[in-house]
């Protein structure tokens, strides 16, 4: 690999990451499966192109995060209080934002920002160097939520809202009203999904309202790429081993690439090999672990049993 081939496979990694995360607070924290999170990542590549296009780049990314924020608040209201299934609420959703997206790009298929302001470019007026801005920026913005994550699931809001998602039912016990902390949590989710597809936005510097397809399985498999390596230890853990989950998928895709594996428009497939291979390490692990047991117990059971009849025959002299 080249190094433009490396710095752009961090620079994606960390893009993404933000949509792992997002994906990993609803997915790991309150245990829901969420479709949402296709919809809003393109509904923040979408809302950050059309304020990107009229100069007001930062605005965009904000508008952005909260349009995401909106979309996972209709999703928990959706599954809450009209009792609807988490993921059949989810595709509602995502099926809907389809045409809220084209909606609000005025009826185009995409969006060009080329020739347009976009954060990176403002910032490297004083940097000065592309790659180093883009890495800069987006690995600011992956460390600003990852810290405010890990701070705000060891408040009390967060204490709760990882409780509802351990044993909803005990945290009902308890006189908190568990439909808001579902509804915080996957409006927060959301919200990152956005801003993920708002950053890709301003790197690519084009939106199209198709991006999404497929982009859950990319999350996933960042999510649990992380976890095979680094385990599920804790919350602020977790959200550290999805964003490097997600630069070691783009790695892996970066390099099944440089040697033709497979062609460029294989993104999917490659993101669910990755994801059944990941998902059957655990089981193979275990049937390992369990032939394993069983080898030892049958060894001292045979020890054991010869051990014995040599005391016989010696009590027999």
């Amino acid at each position: 690999m080249t190094v433009a081939q490396v710095i752009s496979a961090i620079q994606l990694g960390l893009m993404y990451g933000l949509l792992a995360m997002g994906l990993y607070i609803p997915f790991r924290i309150l245990d829901i499966a969420d479709m949402t999170v296709q919809g809003t990542f393109t509904l923040g590549m979408i809302v950050a192109a059309i304020f990107a296009f009229n100069q007001k780049p930062f605005l965009g990314i904000l508008i952005a995060c909260l349009s995401g924020a909106i979309a996972g608040i209709v999703t928990g209201i959706l599954h809450t209080k009209f009792n609807i299934a988490s993921i059949l609420s989810g595709i509602l959703t995502m099926t809907g934002l389809y045409t809220i997206n084209l909606l609000v790009a005025g009826g185009k298929a995409n969006i060009s920002l080329i020739g347009k302001e976009t954060i990176f470019s403002l910032v490297n007026r004083f940097i000065k160097n592309e790659d180093i801005t883009k890495t800069l920026v987006t690995f600011v913005f992956v460390l600003i939520v990852a810290v405010i994550l890990s701070v705000f699931f060891h408040t009390r809001t967060g204490l709760t809202i990882r409780a509802t998602g351990n044993n909803s039912a005990m945290v009902r016990h308890t006189s908190i009203n568990t439909d808001n902390m579902i509804i915080i949590g996957l409006s927060l989710g959301n919200a990152l999904a956005a801003l993920s597809g708002a950053l890709i936005t301003h790197y690519n510097l084009f939106a199209d309202v198709n991006s999404g397809s497929g982009i859950l399985v990319v999350a996933l498999a960042a999510i649990i790429i992380g976890e095979t390596i680094f385990k599920r230890n804790g919350v602020t853990l977790g959200l550290i081993s999805t964003v490097i989950g997600s630069v070691i998928y783009r790695f892996i895709f970066a390099i099944a690439l440089k040697f033709d594996v497979l062609p460029s428009y294989s993104l999917n497939l490659i993101s669910t090999i990755i994801v059944i291979i990941a998902l059957m390490v655990p089981t193979i692990q275990v049937t390992k672990n369990r032939h394993h047991k069983k080898k030892m117990h049958k060894h001292l059971a045979h020890k054991w049993l010869e051990e014995n009849t040599e005391l016989t025959s010696a009590n027999k002299l």
